[in-house]
């Protein structure tokens, strides 16, 4: 059965109390005609808790929040690209999402080898029921050999690329979404102001200095060029390199930006093993060297000759990074804006493994959390800015999700935002920033 956005709303609005005291309350220092403050956002992987994202973005438009940085992986990445895609920065999006969300089709996504091979869906769903035998399991993994012998994994992730690229085209007077459409749209913003709070001496020594211009007694901001304001993270196992998309489309693609951004969506969801990596055709070495020197770090010797591999898989981007952070942190000055992210799990260290399964799972989790973790620790002002959505017992593969589960999902995420609202103060989060500034440069 369906859920409508209605569905959602009806679901939280005893939660309108709570959401309506947060409404006033100072996020950013940058902010438009209509009141609305601006942010950068960032979104954790997580398999099919999506869910639980919109219900966080929900509560955070309804304070009058908006955004114009937008990051994530997997998940993450397609709620990025969805939010991105739907409307410019200044209206809301959440609202034309939701329908779209909620009924993803994920039962579908398990696509298995060809078109009406269930095999693969009603393994994963022996493998995750707790009371399958060890019989059963083992059964339903010889099912499901010829979809490992073909594609070198369960299913070929076509339904996605469709289903994304069909969402996509709804966005866009049904035309293929490209990055330089949604370049323009995502930099389609009203005129800024910047707020009196913001402490001039933050400004004056830098470089690029001055941010805003006085007019008439308002500071109105001085935009900075930055023409790509998404961050959507995937793995290129060919080449052992953590990609960010679009800013290194150009390694790829000869018209980078001619890509169809659905694609970007396809690379980063790919759940090793789960879904067939996502594969593009090398350019030529001669083509694109100095791109690939722009973009990486590698010994010079790596560059030389015929240096890539004569095929690109991609996978999902959690093995490195299931939680960019970092997308749009800059170390070195207070920020006009904050960079505001949101984790699908509260960070958990004790696991019991009892099964292959759960040996596949926990390597894969504990890859996918422990860059993004150290950076965090790395810059403690980052725990500021980060919001957890406790998703309890639902699993993150659970293509088969209940009408119920989704509801409880969006519900988890408007709680969530809601209590990290409550609790965020921007003044004293710019003081610590000040701090840190400081200390670093007595190190340097």
């Amino acid at each position: 059965m369906s859920v409508t956005p209605q569905d959602f709303l009806v679901h939280i609005r005893d939660l309108s109390p709570r959401i309506q005291s947060l409404q006033g309350r100072h996020f950013s220092d940058l902010l438009d005609d209509e009141g609305h403050q601006y942010i950068d956002l960032v979104m954790e992987g997580g398999g099919t808790l999506g869910l639980a994202l919109l219900g966080y973005l929900h509560v955070m438009e309804s304070v009058g929040l908006r955004f114009i940085g937008i990051g994530g992986t997997s998940a993450g990445a397609i709620s990025a690209i969805a939010l991105a895609a739907s409307a410019r920065p200044a209206e809301p999006r959440v609202a034309r999402l939701l329908g779209e969300l909620a009924n993803m089709p994920m039962a579908d996504f398990v696509d298995g080898r060809k078109d009406g091979d269930e095999d693969a869906l009603d393994a994963l769903q022996t493998w995750l029921d707790k009371d399958s035998s060890t019989l059963n399991c083992v059964w339903k993994a010889t099912r499901v050999l010829d979809n490992l012998r073909d594609l070198d994994a369960l299913n070929r992730g076509e339904v996605f690329h469709r289903w994304m690229d069909e969402l996509l085209r709804r966005t866009n007077q049904q035309q293929p979404l490209s990055v330089a459409r949604l370049r323009e749209r995502m930099n389609d913003l009203p005129p800024l102001w910047v707020s009196d709070d913001a402490d001039a001496r933050d400004f004056a020594h830098l470089p690029d200095a001055p941010f805003w211009e006085d007019t008439a007694g308002r500071r109105r901001h001085l935009r900075k060029s930055k023409p790509d304001q998404l961050c959507v993270i995937s793995a290129d196992i060919s080449t052992e390199t953590k990609v960010h998309f679009p800013q290194m489309a150009e390694l790829y693609w000869a018209h980078p930006d001619e890509v169809n951004v659905a694609d970007f969506a396809r690379a980063s969801m790919s759940i090793p093993a789960f879904f067939q990596t996502f594969q593009l055709p090398s350019l030529p070495p001669d083509q694109v060297r100095e791109r690939w020197r722009q973009h990486t770090e590698w010994p010079e010797r790596c560059y030389q000759g015929d240096f890539l591999p004569a095929v690109h898989h991609f996978v999902d981007g959690g093995v490195l990074s299931n939680f960019p952070i970092d997308a749009f942190h800059n170390a070195h000055r207070v920020p006009l804006r904050p960079t505001l992210g949101i984790k699908l799990q509260w960070d958990e260290h004790k696991h019991e493994v009892k099964s292959v399964f759960q040996v596949i799972t926990g390597s894969f989790n504990t890859a996918r959390h422990a860059l993004d973790s150290e950076f965090i620790n790395h810059n403690p002002d980052f725990s500021r800015l980060v919001g957890y959505i406790d998703t309890q017992d639902v699993s993150w593969l659970d293509f088969a999700m209940s009408r119920e589960t989704k509801l409880r999902l969006f519900r988890m995420g408007a709680e969530s935002a809601i209590d990290f609202l409550g609790g965020f103060d921007w003044t004293d989060y710019k003081r610590v920033r000040r701090e840190l500034i400081k200390v670093n440069a007595m190190r340097a």
